[in-house]
């Protein structure tokens, strides 16, 4: 962990930049799947990889459920002088994930199919849905370990994670090429690649820890559960595994509106928009755990005053990146929308107002992500809970169902911006609240 010496504009450098290059990198590989799947597949294709997207979105949630976790408490404990215990939080996150494999993969090979028919998915796009997920499941046992980018933040070593996610992502552009283009595999391919990139990434993770060239040790005797240890390691990642679980459940509840107000087409355009959407959430949910590790070091030096500094410098950089961001799309949404896809009219320009009015929630949404991982970081558990429910779940529900009712498919598209405006609204209300920000 940097020295208390270093100025807190630096030390903010130095931990979330390679956070946010890393994620950074992970977005661009998603965007190149989406790309490639737009490109040579079509529409249907994108249609089915967006269909799936909230199935990963979930599984990422269990992963921050663990890393997340483990990683406050980790930066906590080498705060405080006390690697010993960061070395048993290190072992029980291991055990969790574990457990957490072997039922999350059993029940999405029984259950993959039932799953897709609940979020919407029938005919043609039931079979292409389901032909992307099965893989994509199998890739679970391996994928889930990348839990371990987390605690490598958190032992003070942050580009270690990003050169591997970019490693990775050489590897899934290079698979896309090969199995979509020069194999011909269709959704499949796609799915291969992932899981194949995202399974090196791990692997390259586990050699770093058992190979001890980590500074705190995975020892075979902690790699166990111990309710003193997962409960706060659960209790901390919950925020964060609640804000990814429910941002889950938005999209299933935004694909099925789609679904209802123009059938497969809207799905896509939402594959869109997804697509160009991760960039600006990558760099925020970059800088959230990029902050996360000093946070919680300073909690444990009992330094208040650098945490403050620490989230308003943040708090500027995200919310410039989101507002240019926003006006980036509002000008070109043309040139965004023909990257993905072309020859296909109808998309084409339902993909450009869509964009257009998703780009106004953007930098709202970046804000209260950053929001949600500082009050995670400073362990207020029943405020992190709260801010992870407020944005996907308690507004954007009824908000989505209200505008699509009066408004049809741009009140879907207008649900988004409404919803995260005031979601970080309130949050950042209660924030200055209860830290004095």
């Amino acid at each position: 962990m940097a020295s208390k010496e270093q100025t807190v504009l630096k030390q903010l450098f130095v931990y979330v930049g390679p956070a946010v290059l890393g994620l950074l990198v992970n977005a661009l590989y998603n965007i190149v799947d989406r790309i490639f799947v737009g490109q040579f597949v079509g529409a249907d294709g994108l249609s089915a990889v967006t269909m799936v997207f909230p199935v990963s979105l979930l599984k990422f949630g269990f992963v921050l459920l663990f890393g997340s976790g483990a990683g406050v408490l980790i930066a906590k404990y080498l705060g405080e002088s006390d690697p010993e215990k960061a070395e048993v939080v290190l072992g029980n996150m291991m055990a969790g994930l574990l457990v957490t494999i072997v039922l999350f993969t059993t029940a999405g090979l029984f259950f993959y199919e039932p799953l897709l028919e609940i979020m919407g998915a029938r005919g043609a796009l039931l079979h292409m849905s389901a032909e992307y997920l099965v893989v994509i499941i199998l890739g679970f046992p391996l994928s889930f370990f990348i839990a371990l980018e987390f605690t490598c933040r958190a032992e003070g070593n942050p580009r270690l994670p990003a050169l591997l996610t970019l490693v990775s992502a050489l590897i899934n552009v290079l698979l896309d090429i090969v199995f979509m283009k020069g194999m011909d595999m269709g959704v499949r391919g796609a799915a291969l690649a992932t899981i194949i990139a995202q399974g090196v990434n791990a692997l390259l993770l586990l050699r770093y820890y058992f190979l001890g060239k980590s500074k705190i040790a995975l020892k075979w005797k902690n790699i166990r559960l111990q309710q003193k240890v997962i409960s706060p390691i659960m209790l901390l990642g919950l925020a964060p595994f609640i804000m990814d679980s429910a941002t889950s459940l938005q999209n299933m509840i935004a694909n099925n509106l789609l679904l209802q107000a123009d059938g497969a087409p809207a799905v896509a355009v939402m594959g869109i928009i997804y697509g160009v959407n991760v960039v600006f959430m990558m760099i925020a949910l970059g800088m959230g755990d990029g902050i996360q590790p000093l946070i919680s070091f300073n909690l444990g030096a009992n330094d208040h005053d650098r945490n403050r500094k620490t989230l308003r410098y943040t708090l500027i950089i995200v919310g410039s990146a989101g507002l240019l961001g926003m006006l980036f799309l509002e000008m070109a949404p043309n040139v965004i929308v023909g990257i993905f896809i072309d020859n296909n009219e109808t998309i084409e320009n339902m993909a450009k107002v869509g964009l257009r009015i998703f780009a106004l929630s953007i930098p709202f949404y970046m804000l209260q992500i950053i929001a949600t991982r500082y009050v995670q970081a400073l362990q207020e558990k029943k405020i992190a809970i709260f801010f992870a429910l407020l944005r996907p779940i308690l507004l954007y529900v009824p908000i989505a169902y209200g505008l699509n009712a009066m408004f049809g498919l741009n009140g879907i598209w207008s649900s988004f911006a409404v919803s995260d405006a005031l979601s970080a609204l309130v949050s950042f209300i209660i924030i200055r609240k209860t830290t004095g920000l």
